[in-house]
């Protein structure tokens, strides 16, 4: 058996009629900011999201461990502005899937408790199915929004994800006073029904302050288009920072973004995926240096890294070839036994425990994403799974309840009677007090 793997779709729903990168610059320094909205047909919208999210129903069926929904601004490269509301959706046409919303943008709230409440709201209906990715997001995100300086973007990050994990774990009300919020009475209501908050990602390029947030809180890493030798030092790096922290990285720690497409013959999947796959590094991933990372949006070590080479967009992948791209570990293509012995490959040198494959690349017609699919859940996810095991929300120790009274009868009883005065019976308990041989006071 190969080493134990969880699968995760990240489909974007992209709006794949959007012009190619040589055409735009009459309009547009890329498609992504500025890209003029008449290129947006709302029809085409509705058969992207219809696609998109039927994926992630297929996904269930096949068996697949979750789905990822990311965060996207300004542009065609994905149509989740908001991925806590396309979650919510999914946690009412789903059962035992795992959703991870990643985003949603920390830094694109102008408080991060409507965050934490709808992270709740979302736990809740999901029944604590809910995975929480907190991206730092690039700077065309900062530019679509408009909620803040990205020169501050670190250091807000910081605060608003300590006041919004406070606000999730620790008794209410309490006051906060930070140098970017001030709130006089913190007191969450909703609050996640997974304790003591839902699991937490961090989709990140592997800045030294990333990793020593992940490995100090115990979250997983997931890696954001780096270069594969530099995500192999990101890795070991994560590793010993753990390790400084007491504990050893749990292969599940770190999460391995790919694209990844299974096909009868290896020249087939080439046949299939190679146009889409070029489609999506062309047109997508092309913005300005300037776009993607403002003044003070990376620390001054990240930068000089970039800058040295090597890093996260330290050049233009539009420009890259197929043969690239597999070489970097971005792309993974091939009959199932190719497909098998590549990922083998990739997670062992990366130690990843989980594989957060893009199924569609961006432009693929779905009948294409379906085939992709049902082969690597036939072929592939059984040979990185123990003999018998389905998706890790199948497996008993990780079966959640699905109903209120059974999330009710682990948890006790509830902290206070639902109490009302009632003129000439003093206080009743509301629960019984229908019942006239029932209708006596609580208390005095």
């Amino acid at each position: 058996m190969s080493r134990q793997l969880e699968f995760y779709l990240f489909h974007n729903g992209a709006y794949r009629w959007a012009p190619h990168k040589d055409l735009i610059g009459e309009w547009s320094r890329s498609n992504f900011v500025s890209l003029p909205t008449s290129f947006y047909k709302p029809e085409y919208a509705l058969r992207a999201m219809d696609e998109w999210l039927e994926t992630n129903i297929l996904a269930e069926k096949l068996g697949y461990d979750g789905v990822v929904v990311g965060e996207q601004h300004n542009g065609p490269i994905g149509l989740s502005g908001n991925p806590m509301v396309i979650t919510s959706w999914l946690a009412a046409n789903t059962e035992r899937l795992l959703i991870a919303a990643v985003g949603p943008l920390l830094n694109a709230y102008l408080s991060p408790l409507r965050l934490a409440e709808e992270i709740a709201i979302v736990d809740i209906l999901s029944r604590g199915r809910l995975i929480l990715g907190l991206p730092m997001g690039i700077g065309g995100q900062y530019h679509s929004v408009g909620v803040m300086d990205p020169t501050h973007a670190r250091t807000r990050f910081r605060e608003a994800h300590d006041l919004m994990f406070k606000a999730m774990t620790e008794p209410g009300p309490f006051e906060w006073q930070g140098d970017y919020f001030h709130v006089p009475y913190v007191n969450l209501w909703p609050r996640p029904l997974q304790q003591p908050h839902p699991p937490v990602w961090i989709p990140a390029a592997g800045s030294r302050e990333t990793l020593q947030l992940c490995a100090r809180r115990r979250y997983t890493y997931q890696s954001v288009l780096t270069p594969r030798s530099t995500l192999s030092r990101n890795c070991v790096l994560f590793r010993e920072l753990c390790a400084e922290e007491g504990y050893e990285t749990a292969p599940e720690q770190i999460a391995y973004v790919v694209i990844v497409h299974v096909a009868e013959t290896d020249r087939q999947a080439r046949l299939e995926a190679e146009p889409h796959v070029m489609w999506l590094y062309q047109n997508f991933f092309r913005s300005t240096f300037q776009d993607s990372f403002p003044p003070g949006h990376v620390s001054i070590a990240s930068l000089r890294g970039m800058a040295a080479g090597g890093g996260y967009r330290s050049r233009d992948i539009s420009e890259m070839t197929w043969e690239e791209l597999w070489d970097e570990g971005w792309i993974v293509a091939g009959s199932p036994s190719t497909v098998v012995e590549r990922l083998e490959e990739l997670t062992d040198e990366f130690g990843a425990g989980r594989i957060v494959m893009i199924p569609d690349m961006g432009s693929a017609p779905s009948w294409m994403v379906k085939k992709n699919l049902t082969l690597c859940a036939e072929e592939v996810l059984p040979r990185f799974r123990a003999p018998g095991a389905g998706p890790v929300w199948a497996r008993e120790d990780r079966r959640a309840p699905t109903t209120w009274a059974q999330w009710a009868a682990a948890g006790g009883e509830p902290k206070a009677t639902p109490e009302a005065r009632v003129e000439g019976d003093g206080v009743l308990d509301v629960r019984t007090a229908h019942v006239q041989e029932l209708r006596e006071p609580t208390r005095e």
